[in-house]
């Protein structure tokens, strides 16, 4: 472990201990720590395959995230962001050939340990609960979804909470909507030369600051002045990295010189004795 357990984010040579793992999922926080950094948890060889193939796929398809007014992005995979449950498993059927497609440059080993799935699964079942994918009638939730963040003006992706959505899956009873907070699960497949920097704010807005700002099922953008009264954190994330961040705090991206930053993810949160993902 390196030293940086008094900055509000811990950071490790490759892997820690599930039983930490696990307990910041559940908690949210280890101390006054708020994300935990996992460098170089994918060798570079398998991060380029995966940048040559997302860059190949979106070339030819286009991105599976058009303008929507909030955050411009080339993407594949579907996300939950202001869908009901019904919706987004429509989604994620709709776009799960492009998902496969783009992991297929990997062994079916390392595509199922890119987020240390099976770790956490014992660890969950020691400690009495089930870690899945989230469900919602017949289907089952995005294994991940890929970004590049482009410039969106001062930040490649302004200040935000992850929490304000889960407002949307209360429409229609999809299971993650009772979750106690939300754990955003990311791995940096390609980056700037310097690295790409994010913030993390220490501050998780309640229901009623988003319901003043208008952003009770968005939780995006938060004006910068707002999120800078905050203390918080700038993390260094490079190529192979996977991070593990309270994403109900607010975080961003800054802007890099090239705005190369292209990353795969999803969400996690805990409801009764379940650990769920989606996107």
């Amino acid at each position: 472990m390196l030293d940086h357990e008094t900055a509000d984010w811990l950071e490790f040579d490759g892997t820690c201990e599930p039983a930490l793992l696990a307990r910041f999922i559940e908690d949210g926080r280890i101390g006054q720590n708020r994300m935990i950094v996992l460098r170089a948890m994918l060798d570079e060889e398998s991060c380029v395959r995966l940048e040559a193939r997302f860059d190949a796929l979106i070339k030819a398809h286009g991105s599976k995230r058009g303008e929507d007014g909030f955050v411009r992005t080339q993407q594949i995979g579907a996300t939950q962001f202001s869908h009901d449950g019904a919706s987004y498993m429509r989604e994620v059927a709709a776009q799960i050939d492009q998902v496969m497609d783009l992991f297929s440059v990997l062994d079916p080993e390392q595509v199922n340990g890119l987020f240390l799935d099976d770790m956490l699964e014992r660890e969950f079942a020691r400690r009495g609960k089930i870690y899945r994918r989230a469900q919602h009638l017949s289907g089952v939730a995005n294994f991940a979804t890929t970004r590049k963040w482009l410039n969106n003006g001062t930040m490649a992706l302004h200040p935000h909470e992850d929490s304000a959505q889960l407002s949307s899956a209360a429409r229609d009873g999809f299971e993650i909507a009772t979750g106690a907070h939300t754990i955003a699960v990311n791995l940096c497949i390609a980056d700037d030369v310097e690295g790409s920097e994010t913030v993390l704010w220490n501050h998780c807005p309640n229901l009623d600051e988003r319901r003043a700002m208008g952003l009770e099922e968005s939780g995006y953008p938060y004006p910068r002045d707002y999120a800078d009264q905050y203390d918080s954190v700038r993390v260094k994330i490079r190529r192979g990295d996977l991070y593990f961040m309270n994403a109900s705090c607010l975080h961003g991206v800054e802007n890099g010189t090239t705005n190369n930053r292209i990353t795969a993810g999803r969400f996690l949160t805990c409801v009764d004795d379940k650990v769920l993902s989606w996107t």
